[in-house]
């Protein structure tokens, strides 16, 4: 997880520097495209003379739907990122954490106790507050409809880490699938309403970093965070995702951290171990039992 949380660190000011160049309908078109043709290749290399498991029904219907919550994901991202900075963006896609333990309860019945709600509640103040730097009253938004549009790319994700933790099926055949169910729906969306365009040289390189960060490497390591963690511990993990961010931004912009950004890192970072004690504490309660 940490090793994906430096991947993500970079994401939203790559994909502002490609949106300078191409719309979000190319952007996907071009990202999902790429993610196909490289998990097409590894796919062929492991399967290669081995017979392909039968799916049920319901297993397509599964991953069809973790392949349409991850599209519109990054299509309202995308869309959002177009039309509000992406420092405010960030800020409320940062909120998909809380939409994780929402849908946490209903899909897989975990349960809330004290020490999640805590760690929760740490790591969006941390948030807000290494976000905002301590001045909220001040802090005023861009446009209704890009916030709304980050708003909502936050529940997809929220939704998708959901259910993709319910799929049992092979990681790499089921990724493939997702992206290629993704690179479909931006195919339509292009068709409709953008066109086609080549890709320029740094164009293609920041494209093809966004499929590596966003697909290629980051569905690999976020699925296998989800297979052995909770849904509620994934989502505290989460809340480092504006920390990386915030260092990447100091070392390489050469920004100072100020106090109060110390403070939204103490906040950030201690939510995980909050949330991880709460979990020794009912197993040892469990053992005198």
């Amino acid at each position: 997880m940490p090793i994906l949380l430096l991947i993500w660190g970079s994401v939203a000011a790559v994909s502002k520097l490609v949106l300078n160049r191409l719309d979000s309908y190319q952007v996907l078109f071009y990202m999902y495209g790429m993610g196909v043709v490289i998990f097409a290749v590894i796919l062929v290399i492991k399967t290669w003379g081995k017979p392909f498991k039968i799916w049920r029904l319901s297993e397509w219907l599964l991953v069809l739907a973790c392949g349409v919550c991850t599209f519109l994901y990054d299509f309202l991202y995308l869309k959002s990122l177009e039309l509000i900075p992406a420092v405010e963006a960030s800020m409320l896609n940062y909120l998909f954490p809380i939409f994780i333990v929402i849908f946490a309860i209903p899909i897989h019945k975990e349960r809330l106790n004290t020490f999640k709600i805590l760690s929760i509640f740490m790591g969006f103040a941390g948030t807000i507050l290494l976000i905002t730097k301590g001045n909220i009253s001040n802090f005023s938004f861009t446009s209704l409809r890009g916030d709304v549009l980050a708003i909502l790319a936050a529940v997809c994700w929220g939704l998708f880490t959901n259910l993709v933790k319910k799929n049992k099926k092979d990681m790499l055949t089921s990724t493939f699938v997702m992206t290629f169910i993704a690179w479909l729906l931006s195919i339509g969306g292009m068709l409709v309403y953008s066109h086609g365009k080549l890709l320029q040289s740094m164009d293609f390189y920041g494209v093809l970093w966004l499929c590596l960060s966003n697909i290629v490497f980051g569905f690999f390591l976020y699925f296998r965070a989800l297979k052995y963690s909770s849904a509620s511990l994934i989502a505290s993990f989460t809340f480092f995702a504006p920390f990386v961010t915030l260092v990447f931004i100091m070392i390489l912009l050469g920004e100072r951290l100020t106090w109060l950004d110390g403070l939204a890192a103490v906040l950030i970072l201690f939510s995980v171990p909050v949330q991880k004690l709460g979990d020794v504490i009912k197993r040892r309660r469990g053992g005198l039992l």
